[in-house]
């Protein structure tokens, strides 16, 4: 009986340290409430791509560029970029994350930024 009890609490913590470490990974999981509220928020704000990448990209070339029509030429290139590339790009991962958020292996976010921003940061990444 001695022998069963030892074997037990071993088991347990064996089992249990394993889950600390697994847990304290950089690379945890997001949780599914997480998930399927940043899907909820992404198809709700999905319509405001179009401003948003209107205003993103006149800000953008402002910055980067000394000519008033580049600051033009950047609002005019957020119209197709909102309503035909990121509006549907959007509305498409928020489906994905609240039909998918029960699901472990369907973490990734498929949009960067992961919720609507009207920062122009993520242009200048490569």
């Amino acid at each position: 009986m001695k022998r069963l009890v030892f074997l037990a609490a071993a088991l347990l913590v064996l089992f249990s340290v394993q889950h600390v470490v697994a847990s304290d990974n950089a690379t945890t999981a997001v949780r599914p409430a997480e998930r399927f509220s940043r899907g909820v928020v992404n198809i709700l704000s999905s319509p405001l791509e179009l401003p948003a990448q209107m205003y993103v990209r006149a800000v953008y070339y402002s910055d980067t560029s000394e000519y008033v029509m580049a600051t033009v030429g950047g609002f005019l290139e957020g119209i197709p970029m909102g309503a035909l590339v990121y509006f549907p790009w959007r509305l498409g991962a928020g489906i994905y994350d609240v039909t998918t958020f029960a699901f472990a292996r369907c973490n990734r976010c498929l949009i960067n930024p992961p919720y609507l921003s009207f920062s122009p940061r993520f242009l200048e990444q490569p």
